[in-house]
């Protein structure tokens, strides 16, 4: 077997494709990893909040004045991220842009900020039609109140990645590994995973895991935080509370098939903690690794056998997550 790869920047990451193919297959595995790169760069264009022209900041310009025509990919992404916010009780919502800016500026936004941003939150408030003209399918969207926005860059990349391995399923490669930064779809023989232990330097793994064909996303309160009169904080903000969410969980780390879905059931997960977080993750059919405040490693029953710890690591290893009564966190050690 012969490696092809291909880096480029993109969604406000690296991102990286690597095709393992016969010599015979070399110009479609070259073929291939061009297209993803082109497509991802389009998608960019479309999808970026910081590009003025984009579809998404035409959407956020106009809220509350009418509908954008916008893209198959755009109007897509859309309608996922409406049905995705739903399902986790609104704890993943594309339209908490305003609230995800204030936090960026790196201070601790008053209080009327907060309020007012999370005014302007509801994803139920997206709206996304499919035209039917002479020439085809026109897609359009908007948003129903003035002063709201949304934001991709929770499910961006997942999206990418799904779309990536269109692609390459199209063309008939099932043997790749795609990482935009950070999300990973693995290829179709065995592959470990490292779960990022937090703290350390990136690459530095608390544990890993054994996956064949499947999406891996992991989201985390260690990065991107800032210190307020000696208090810090995450950038995974709860829509409920305008705050960074104190669920108790350092990271969240998701295996499933659709990279889409597990970008934003990560955050969803990580908002909803433990108990509510594991009961979501069931009910959609994933398996997961949770790394508490207290440094435990806890894991669903599927991964539990696949997974190997970092041997320096002080770890906490369940048979199965259990989350029917206030119990759960004695019964999951």
């Amino acid at each position: 077997m012969k490696t092809i790869s291909k880096t480029f920047f993109a969604l406000g990451t690296v991102n990286t494709i690597q095709i393992f193919y016969h010599e015979e297959e070399e110009d479609l595995a070259i073929w291939a990893a061009e297209e993803i790169r082109r497509r991802t760069l389009a998608m960019d264009d479309r999808l970026s909040v910081f590009k003025e022209e984009s579809e998404i900041s035409r959407i956020n310009a106009r809220a509350g004045r009418g509908l954008t025509e916008v893209s198959s990919d755009t109007a897509h992404i859309l309608k996922e991220a409406v049905e995705l916010s739903a399902a986790s009780d609104n704890t993943f919502d594309i339209t908490t842009e305003a609230l995800t800016q204030l936090w960026h500026k790196g201070t601790v936004p008053k209080s009327d900020e907060i309020e007012k941003a999370r005014s302007m939150i509801g994803a139920e408030d997206i709206i996304v039609k499919d035209i039917s003209t002479p020439d085809g399918i026109t897609h359009k969207a908007g948003l129903r109140r003035r002063g709201q926005s949304i934001g991709l860059g929770s499910i961006a990349k997942g999206y990418a990645a799904d779309q990536a391995k269109k692609i390459l399923q199209c063309c008939g490669i099932y043997s790749a590994t795609i990482n935009f930064g950070g999300t990973i779809i693995t290829p179709d023989h065995d592959m470990r995973i490292g779960i990022q232990w937090p703290w350390r330097k990136t690459g530095e793994y608390i544990g890993s895991i054994l996956v064949r064909n499947a999406a891996i996303v992991t989201s985390g309160s260690y990065e991107n935080r800032f210190v307020e009169n000696g208090k810090s904080y995450h950038h995974i903000i709860d829509p409920a509370t305008g705050y960074p969410s104190e669920s108790g969980l350092l990271s969240v780390t998701l295996v499933g098939g659709s990279a889409t879905e597990l970008d934003a059931f990560t955050t969803a997960v990580f908002i909803l903690g433990l108990e509510k977080g594991a009961a979501l993750m069931h009910e959609r059919g994933l398996e997961g690794v949770f790394i508490t405040n207290e440094g435990e490693v806890l894991m669903s029953r599927g991964i539990k056998d696949s997974y190997k710890p970092n041997e320096t690591v002080q770890k906490y290893i369940t048979d199965n997550f259990s989350y029917n009564t206030k119990s759960d966190r004695d019964a999951l050690r």
